[in-house]
């Protein structure tokens, strides 16, 4: 109980995010422009204004630092999606057309940024990185919709979004790497929103 209030006490004081703040806005330049072996804690510190303590009160080492730079930029580019007031009477069609728009704009951006995140992937990447991206995705799904799917399915909502969560990551990190031929944010996102229906036969 100490630990977690000590930690919310340092994530309450302004200096913390402050500090905070530059360092995940260092790291993120500079992965922009380096592969992460290229970069050291020296860089991300001199670039950010801090101390060497200072990093330490927030990451164990660079890859650390990236990861949390990955995410905070994808969740500022992806955020949740508006709810389906008109689920009872929406169309396959609809609900790709919903999808598509909503994917897109992320996909432009993660294609715009290929290379940072391909960076964060390649050289700090590990299992539960993973795991954090396929709980950041499940959150970005359509719940409503999930949920008539696994009712109808006789599966838990939660597992079916997370498959699907997962399913989606891999496919689009494919995508990244240019596998297994280039296609533009458009046609990918059109693939990604023919998943989804797919999954919901009850509706249309």
């Amino acid at each position: 109980m100490t630990d977690v209030k000590n930690r919310k006490s340092r994530e309450d004081d302004p200096r913390y995010r402050r500090s905070l703040s530059a360092i995940l806005d260092a790291v993120t330049s500079l992965v922009e422009a380096h592969s992460l072996g290229e970069i050291s804690i020296t860089r991300v510190v001199e670039a950010a204004g801090v101390t060497r303590p200072t990093f330490y009160q927030h990451f164990a080492d660079v890859p650390a630092a990236a990861r949390v730079a990955g995410l905070a930029r994808l969740e500022a580019a992806f955020p949740p999606p508006e709810p389906l007031s008109d689920l009872g009477t929406l169309t396959q069609q609809a609900l790709r057309t919903h999808i598509v728009g909503h994917v897109e704009p992320v996909l432009r951006h993660l294609c715009e940024h290929r290379v940072f995140y391909l960076r964060i992937l390649d050289g700090a990447g590990n299992v539960a990185f993973f795991e954090e991206i396929v709980s950041f995705v499940s959150g970005r799904m359509l719940p409503d919709v999930f949920e008539i799917a696994a009712r109808e399915g006789g599966a838990e909502t939660d597992d079916l979004i997370a498959v699907t969560a997962g399913g989606v990551m891999w496919l689009t990190i494919r995508w990244l790497r240019g596998e297994p031929a280039p296609e533009n944010a458009a046609q990918m996102a059109h693939r990604i929103a023919g998943l989804t229906p797919a999954m919901v036969a009850r509706i249309g």
